[in-house]
């Protein structure tokens, strides 16, 4: 069974549920994650959705653009679709060979395990969704990592129905990447859909994992996710994020990281097309001598939008951190970053670096920067940066005195300037992907 409520703005159909006592009645008791549910939804009441006017975060972010569309809200039991063929649904995965990937699909928000590949000889290793695990199990994680609640990651607690969950025990070496794909397929149109991840790396473990979202129709559509991601002691995990299929959809996505002593984490996220797109990324240094390193690269043209958000914060000491975000925009996109870095009394030998480079190919394209640090110790090395410009006319003349076009010298110094984001890419297919994804764009839209 499942409810639908039908013409309305999306900020008065969450007010309209939260109120109905057929939707409060229908929350499990006396389960952890009905208690999260009871609990954010009174959040919200008190809360409600942030303003633009009245909220330092949104200062710069048209909230009212998602708030006031008219999406479809799907919750308790969503319906699995027969009809789906599976050769479409590998056509949009980044590896064409089952051998090269474990796969964990995702179709409206519902776990396909007959389009997934988890089959792996360790039985220790879980690649699956939420709700087939026990309660036992994930209530030490799950919703643990918001110390400061969003009212987008509130209503994800309280209308997730499913996700991803990964776990890998400890002292092992996942030789293959894992790639997470959701898939919208247009049917109830516009929808919103409230994905969720919980990712657990045991200690001396390492792992890959992409993470994209695809729609099979030109849909309008609202994709509300979290991800909740730990990184035991001498742990190590790549996180990539690509957001290249929303040319209607809009995504704000909240990713938490909680990080032991000795761990690294790589994050990356791509976003090369998005009518709207806010990415909200915090990392927990919990332990000593961790190394944390984020990763940006948007690529935007026409009216897109894209709000990166990060926040590292440094609890113990000797640990280092390196945030580095590189923006292209082209027409009359816009941009914004906006980077954190906290630094808790008494905490000595961090080196936090911060940097974000901006090219401005048009003179309607905006960019936003506000790098920030919050430093309560004196024994700490840290720095912030950011450049806006264009490229160098001395530079793309001399490729053309080589008898290189304007068009692709000009494509030739972007690469060079992304160049320092791409070749630390571990995964060659998805670096080759990558790669593809900025020519062919750059050779669309570049004169």
């Amino acid at each position: 069974m499942y409810i639908i409520i039908f013409i309305m703005q999306l900020k008065e159909k969450i007010i309209l549920l939260i109120s109905n006592d057929k939707y409060y009645s229908r929350i499990e008791n006396n389960t952890y994650v009905s208690y999260l549910q009871r609990k954010h939804i009174d959040f919200f009441k008190k809360k409600g959705f942030p303003s633009s006017v009245t909220h330092e975060e949104w200062k710069n972010t048209d909230i009212n653009s998602i708030i006031n569309q008219d999406y479809h809200i799907i919750f308790f039991e969503y319906e699995k679709k027969e009809n789906i063929e599976y050769n479409k649904i590998e056509e949009l995965t980044f590896f064409k060979k089952k051998k090269e990937s474990f796969l964990l699909i995702f179709i409206d928000g519902v776990y396909y395990s007959s389009f997934s590949q988890t089959k792996i000889e360790n039985k220790n290793v879980v690649l699956s969704n939420i709700i087939s695990q026990k309660e036992n199990i994930i209530k030490s994680y799950y919703g643990k990592l918001s110390y400061e609640y969003d009212a987008f990651y509130t209503l994800n607690t309280f209308l997730s129905k499913d996700g991803a969950y990964i776990y890998i025990p400890n002292h092992f070496i996942l030789d293959k990447p894992i790639e997470i794909l959701h898939i919208s397929t247009g049917d109830q149109y516009p929808v919103m859909l409230n994905p969720r991840n919980l990712i657990i790396v045991g200690e001396h473990s390492s792992v890959q994992i992409i993470e994209h979202h695809k729609s099979l129709k030109n849909h309008l559509s609202f994709i509300n996710s979290v991800s909740e991601i730990y990184v035991s002691n001498h742990s190590k995990i790549d996180y990539y994020k690509i957001q290249n299929n929303f040319n209607k959809i809009s995504i704000i996505d909240n990713t938490f990281f909680k990080q032991k002593k000795n761990s690294k984490s790589s994050v990356y996220t791509f976003s090369f097309q998005g009518n709207f797109i806010r990415n909200n990324l915090k990392l927990y240094s919990y332990g000593e001598k961790t190394y944390s390193y984020l990763y940006g690269i948007s690529l935007l043209s026409e009216k897109q939008f894209v709000d990166h958000h990060t926040f590292m914060n440094h609890s113990y000491s000797n640990a280092f951190s390196f945030q580095l975000y590189k923006n292209i925009l082209l027409d009359k996109s816009k941009s914004i970053f906006n980077g954190k870095i906290t630094i808790d009394k008494w905490i000595n030998n961090i080196n936090a670096y911060q940097r974000n480079n901006n090219i401005l190919l048009s003179k309607e394209a905006f960019i936003y920067a506000k790098p920030q640090l919050e430093i309560y110790s004196k024994n700490v090395k840290c720095s912030h940066g950011c450049t806006i410009g264009n490229i160098q006319e001395y530079e793309l003349f001399y490729l053309q005195s080589r008898g290189i076009s304007k068009k692709y010298g000009t494509i030739l110094l972007l690469l060079s300037f992304l160049e320092e984001i791409l070749k630390p890419i571990h995964i060659f297919e998805l670096r080759k992907f990558i790669y593809k994804e900025i020519n062919l764009k750059l050779d669309k839209y570049l004169l």
